[in-house]
């Protein structure tokens, strides 16, 4: 037990350290945390029993046998309390908002009342009363998790994770925990150790390669960061460098241009003015360089996301030339809280992408809608696709699959993808190669104001 004791335990930790800003995450961190006390308690019953043979007194004894219990009865009423409500919190359309909102407090309150009870001669917990409560809690908890519906593949996936790592750990618990004592069988928690070996597998495997409650996305978060902030300081010394020598250029061309004031020189006049004209050009391209680059800065508004998806699809239909057929589905009621001008952006760019992604053609399908949780901008083209490997590296900077084109340095993504995060959306991707690509913009529930 003292394995499954530390896996539960580093399990709370990484969850609760990873990603501690999602309920459902914090929830499954005391679920696991509980588990692990139950288990910590089984690792002390050694202790305790090495201890009394080298002469331990019975009122240190009594003391630590205090402890011991309370590490069980947070294991036993605190395991399917922590899962019925990681269960809600993950399945948060499943439930009406107050009844969601007040499910943690009114769970309690069994909890509560078995800590008032007398205690349970030489069993830890009284079993049949905890199991009036526990097993319809789990019950309930599992009926949550596996109804959850609505999900895009990406997270169909990550559904599938998640119910692989916990739920069949947590029914074999407690089938060994609570069930079985009920029947006159105890002590069978010790066959607990190998289903949750493997959850705590699936959990590390998950989180390095597909993540798990976006704990992973989190990290590739931190990494976006971290290169997009590479790239303002780098492109910052270089605009500064070059503006010094356009400086230089621009003081030698007057220079020049006023020595050569004679009729005689009117041609290498005009060739000092051209190179005026290419600096003062140069000078401007920077300073957009410049502006771009910089940190973020939103100034969010309440905007109608079809009116703006419109106002970006006009401007597109020169490009198209009549051989990319596209269309709209447009929801009038889609709003959200964004900043006009850098979403207006961000969705050229998905555009342009899907209009060189079909050089010979094909269609695109550009569509608003609104739901519970927020509001949707998706792009779908029938273009060449992309490939599974390739797909997770799409919003990494300088990263492009246009490499035969020079003037492509592989920032549109990236950009949209910084983007979203800043205004509390999600950028979402999804490909398949010979078929097409969807970009899907995540705008939030707008928050109503009090």
């Amino acid at each position: 037990m003292f394995f499954v004791w530390i896996a539960l335990w580093v399990t709370a930790v990484l969850l609760i350290v990873s990603n501690r800003r999602s309920a459902a995450v914090r929830w499954l961190s005391l679920m696991s945390f509980c588990a692990g006390t139950g288990a910590f308690a089984a690792v002390m019953e050694g202790w305790i029993v090495a201890a009394a043979q080298t002469g331990m007194s019975a009122a240190d004894e009594a003391m630590i046998r205090n402890v011991q219990r309370g590490c069980s009865w947070t294991s036993y009423y605190g395991l399917t309390y922590a899962f019925l409500c990681f269960a809600a919190a993950y399945n948060r359309e499943a439930l009406p908002q107050p009844i969601a909102k007040w499910l943690p407090l009114a769970a309690l309150v069994p909890v509560g009342f078995m800590f008032t009870l007398p205690l349970a001669g030489e069993l830890p917990v009284h079993y049949e009363i905890l199991a009036i409560w526990a097993l319809p809690y789990t019950a309930a908890g599992t009926l949550l998790l596996l109804r959850k519906r609505g999900m895009n593949p990406a997270e169909r996936r990550a559904h599938l994770v998640v119910t692989a790592a916990v739920l069949p750990a947590l029914l074999i618990a407690v089938t060994m925990n609570y069930v079985m004592p009920l029947f006159g069988v105890y002590r069978m928690w010790v066959y607990n150790v190998w289903p949750i070996a493997i959850a705590f597998a699936i959990f590390i495997v998950s989180l390095f390669n597909f993540g798990f409650l976006g704990v992973q996305l989190l990290i590739e978060r931190r990494r976006m960061d971290h290169s997009l902030r590479a790239i303002t300081s780098g492109t910052a010394m270089l605009n500064h460098a070059i503006k010094n020598d356009i400086g230089k250029i621009k003081l030698f061309s007057d220079k020049i241009e006023r020595a050569a004031g004679s009729e005689s020189n009117a041609e290498l006049r005009d060739d000092i003015r051209v190179i005026a004209s290419a600096a003062q050009h140069i000078e401007a391209m920077i300073r957009s360089v410049h502006d771009r680059t910089q940190e973020l800065r939103l100034q969010t508004q309440r905007i109608n996301l079809a009116e703006l998806v419109r106002l970006q699809t006009a401007s597109m239909a020169p490009a198209l030339e009549g051989r990319i057929k596209m269309t709209a589905e447009l929801d009038e009621l889609a709003e959200a809280d964004a900043d006009p001008a850098q979403t207006l952006e961000a969705i050229g760019n998905v555009l342009n992408n899907a209009v060189e992604a079909m050089p010979a053609g094909g269609e695109l399908h550009v569509c608003v809608r609104t739901a519970k949780r927020g509001s949707t901008i998706e792009v779908r083209d029938t273009g060449g696709g992309i490939d599974k490997q390739n797909l997770r590296k799409v919003v990494e900077p300088f990263y492009t699959t246009k490499s035969g084109k020079n003037m492509n340095f592989g920032l549109g993504l990236a950009y949209c993808y910084q983007l979203m995060n800043r205004q509390g959306g999600e950028l979402r991707i999804e490909s398949e190669l010979g078929k097409g690509t969807s970009v899907m913009f995540h705008f939030p529930k707008i928050k109503k104001q009090r």
